[in-house]
């Protein structure tokens, strides 16, 4: 490059240094045109507003069904229904009659997934057996119920609670055995089956820690009740429909 091409590129450098510094001067708000405004008699320009708080959003006061994962509630189960139920006796012959069915059970449960509910309840079940001479006898066992449920919102405090259960029962009770031979006895027979359920549900949020839930069941039960003095085993079975009528308290 010749030195004249150098003079020449110097100078246009500079040209344009002189004029950037007066536009940049000018993009800069001048500090004394308040007070220049002051000295005319003008109101000085207010300052510019500072920016509003971001508001939190309020909670709604009103209960809602809680589907989050890792939520506990305690609480407690009923059912009562009357139904048929079929079972075996000592003289070979099926006998049926209707009797009341019922269950009472505190519960714990949690929800172990979103909208996924798990409970287990430890209580009583019992139901009606016909006996030989056609008298009925009233069996109670104590039944471990483990139960699943699925949480479907339809309204902020109203689900639908669709679910399955199943479970052992066992116990005990006391009969008079009329045997073959004419003779009769007492003694306690014991008892031991599985009970399994189909719930229809739907649960209501009374407040932010309790609910209700009610609706429709299928029941059954198949058990088998061990008679020491004839050694036997006979055979028992029910299907019905029933009320269920739940309360529980949620830890929050």
């Amino acid at each position: 490059m010749s030195r004249r091409t150098k003079r020449l590129a110097a100078s246009a450098l500079a040209v344009a240094a002189c004029m950037a510094v007066p536009l940049a001067a000018a993009a800069q708000p001048d500090p004394f045109a308040d007070y220049e405004a002051m000295k005319r008699g003008q109101a000085p320009p207010p300052p510019p507003a500072a920016p509003l708080p971001a508001v939190a959003p309020i909670p709604s006061p009103e209960p809602e069904v809680s589907t989050a994962p890792w939520k506990w509630s305690f609480g407690g189960r009923s059912a009562f229904s009357y139904t048929g139920i079929s079972n075996d006796t000592l003289l070979d012959q099926d006998q049926s009659n209707t009797t009341l069915f019922f269950r009472l059970t505190p519960t714990v449960g949690l929800t172990v997934h979103e909208r996924v509910l798990v409970s287990a309840s430890f209580g009583l079940l019992g139901n009606n057996l016909t006996r030989e001479d056609g008298s009925n006898a009233t069996a109670v066992a104590a039944l471990l119920e483990f139960t699943g449920h699925y949480i479907l919102p339809v309204t902020r405090r109203l689900a639908f609670m669709p679910g399955l259960g199943v479970g052992p029962y066992f116990g005990s009770n006391d009969r008079t055995l009329r045997l073959p031979d004419g003779r009769k006895v007492d003694e306690a027979s014991s008892t031991f089956g599985v009970a399994m359920s189909v719930y229809a549900m739907f649960g209501y949020q009374l407040s932010q820690t309790l609910s209700v839930r009610t609706g429709i069941a299928l029941y059954s039960l198949f058990q088998t009740e061990r008679v020491e003095s004839a050694d036997k085993r006979l055979g028992a079975s029910a299907v019905h429909v029933g009320l269920p009528i739940e309360i529980h308290f949620h830890v929050l």
